[in-house]
């Protein structure tokens, strides 16, 4: 139980950060490097949010796996300066394989990812509000290559696909995607790297020196003239200076904390327009390893493959755990069933797609990691993305202080790189100035 906090004069009382997450972290080191005397107060019992890395003999990564672009990425900048391993895992770069387990052929691969890449090149260009209309125009204007596919069988594929597109890497479905969803969520350039030894290395740098109360979950935030004050779940009051709320956008979507007064009504729209979405993975590790190389079990791999009109993304973690571990990436209604369903469940779907593809599977894994984002109470989902009506002005809305004393940051607020880590970061590292800035001015 934190320490009930009592000042005698407003200016002595601390800036509270809501949320031990890569935001509230990155925005409580911002302002205590600047001098400020903060305080994290965090729901769970660990810090990191939906960064959380097990420690079960190997890393398992069951929140944030990747360093999406390690170009001029604030997130890589950390490893490197403190001496984090990662290694390069380019998950794009995916093999294509039939329904009925053949492996795309070299003409047959690059047929289908060209023709995709034109897909989503006209994505930018189309005026329908939503991916799922977008994709149909694409379609009738797109003519087919005169090779292996017909035109039928290419634009089968390419609805699969787009669909497993807005699942992953955007937690939802096309229609609930908004057709220009690459203006909203960027990475950085440059190559894409995993973490052996587990994201959570970057959490412990970021939280070194700060302090952190766990178990305190902020039921209620009450603006009063002079302070903000906020009360726990066992009653008890803290007063702060100015806070900054960095809970998950799903939290404040549930109305989990009472704000007094109301959220502006123009905040409380911008909550509702946001999409956040569930996605969820799922790490089996089976006796023997799966017939996906052609050389060495050390190269990485990453295939997508066909399953009951649904494409699904094995990723190969040979390479990193010494044994015949993969990863299954599920966002949108997948994701959302798996929030709800038993292990067995999930893996008896699993199997079933597997045992369409490859010879040998087992009747069980030898182990079964499974998260359930969507029914976490402290996230209730995953990450933002950007629905049909989204635009730019949504994310300036969580940019702004509400009479410089409650103020907001998190991957959502972070117009260019939602749904990110980076974002997050960023994020916190940006709410902290303009903070600072409300201070001087």
């Amino acid at each position: 139980m934190s320490t009930l906090i009592s000042s005698t004069t407003h200016e002595q009382l601390p800036i509270i950060v809501v949320g031990a997450g890569t935001a509230g972290l990155s925005c409580a080191k911002t302002l205590q490097e600047a001098g400020k005397k903060v305080l994290i107060l965090e729901a769970r019992s660990r810090i990191g949010g939906r960064i959380h890395s097990t420690q079960q003999h190997v890393a398992f990564d069951l929140g944030a796996s990747w360093i999406h672009g390690i170009e001029e990425n604030p997130i890589w900048d950390i490893t490197q300066q403190n001496h984090i391993n990662t290694t390069v895992f380019n998950y794009i770069d995916s093999d294509f394989y039939h329904a009925d387990g053949r492996i795309f052929s070299e003409l047959e691969q690059q047929t289908v990812v060209q023709y995709l890449e034109r897909i989503e090149q006209g994505f930018s260009t189309s005026q329908a509000a939503n991916a799922a209309l977008a994709l149909e125009e694409i379609l009738i204007q797109l003519q087919a290559p005169n090779n292996s596919f017909t035109k039928s069988q290419l634009d089968d594929l390419a609805r699969i696909y787009f669909e497993r597109f807005a699942n992953d890497p955007f937690a939802t479905t096309l229609t609930q995607l908004s057709t220009h969803f690459a203006d909203y969520e960027g990475y950085f350039s440059g190559d894409e790297v995993i973490f052996p030894a587990g994201y959570s290395q970057v959490i412990d740098v970021l939280a070194k020196d700060l302090e952190i109360s766990c178990n305190v979950q902020i039921q209620q935030i009450i603006r009063h003239a002079e302070y903000v004050e906020l009360i726990n779940q066992h009653g008890h009051a803290y007063q702060a200076k100015q806070v900054i709320v960095t809970v998950p956008l799903g939290v404040l979507k549930k109305n989990v904390i009472d704000f007094q007064p109301d959220l502006p009504q123009s905040l409380q729209q911008t909550i509702a327009q946001y999409g956040f979405g569930s996605f969820n993975k799922v790490f089996i590790e089976l006796e023997h390893a799966l017939p996906l190389h052609k050389n060495s079990l050390q190269e990485q791999k990453s295939i997508f493959y066909f399953h009951d009109q649904v494409c699904y993304n094995l990723l190969d973690l040979f390479f990193v755990y010494q044994k015949p571990v993969y990863l299954l990436l599920f966002g949108g209604p997948q994701s959302e069933w798996i929030d709800q369903a038993t292990d067995e469940a999930v893996w008896q779907l699993i199997r079933s797609s597997l045992v369409d593809n490859f010879a040998d599977i087992p009747t069980q894994p030898k182990t079964l990691h499974i998260t359930r984002w969507g029914s976490d109470p402290y996230s209730y989902g995953s990450f933002s993305f950007p629905m049909p009506e989204h635009n730019a002005s949504l994310s300036q809305t969580f940019q702004q202080s509400i009479d410089q004393q409650l103020y907001f940051a998190g991957e959502h607020c972070q117009h260019s790189f939602a749904g990110t880590v980076h974002g997050a970061y960023i994020s916190g590292q940006e709410t902290a100035q303009l903070l600072l800035q409300d201070l001087v001015d």
